[in-house]
């Protein structure tokens, strides 16, 4: 099973795989052109998007990898101490 991190990874790379086909992809009429670049935009903000969440979910786990041990060390220190 797939955990949420991995997902967004997975989707990250996908869409970066979308923006770069479409970057690379030329429009034939004006008409065409002003669509390819709109849709470029939504492109690079889906990736932003995407990416973020990558980020903020790698900064989470290890923020709650962090917060498991704390308790536990701090116990520790105190045992010791007395």
């Amino acid at each position: 099973m797939y955990s949420d991190q991995e997902r967004a990874r997975h989707t990250w790379e996908q869409v970066k795989q979308d923006l770069e086909q479409l970057a690379e992809a030329e429009p034939e009429t004006l008409e065409d052109a002003q669509r390819h670049e709109a849709m470029l935009h939504l492109a690079r903000l889906r990736a932003y998007i995407a990416v973020g969440r990558v980020i903020a979910l790698g900064r989470s786990s290890l923020a709650h990898k962090a917060c498991e041990e704390a308790p536990i060390s701090l116990l520790y220190k105190t045992q010791r101490s007395r």
